[in-house]
């Protein structure tokens, strides 16, 4: 079964965030957190790196963007 790759960015484009899309009964996941200028990627668990991308929409004031990505499955 295939899984799609997607990236976004977040923090007014400081934080490019990769991404497993949910498909069939898999869960979607945050794979890697890149910061853009500096190349420095972020690796950890699939939960650590969900916080993590949350507090940052959050205080960069991204509250009520939709994600290019969903955690959710699509079954």
């Amino acid at each position: 079964m295939a899984q799609l790759v997607v990236s976004c960015f977040i923090y007014d484009g400081a934080i490019r965030v990769h991404a497993i899309n949910a498909v069939g009964r898999r869960k979607g996941r945050i794979i890697e957190v890149e910061v853009v200028d500096t190349g420095e990627r972020f690796h950890g668990s699939a939960r650590r790196l969900d916080r993590l991308v949350r507090t940052l929409r959050r205080s960069g004031g991204e509250t009520d963007h939709v994600p290019a990505w969903t955690s959710d499955t699509t079954s």
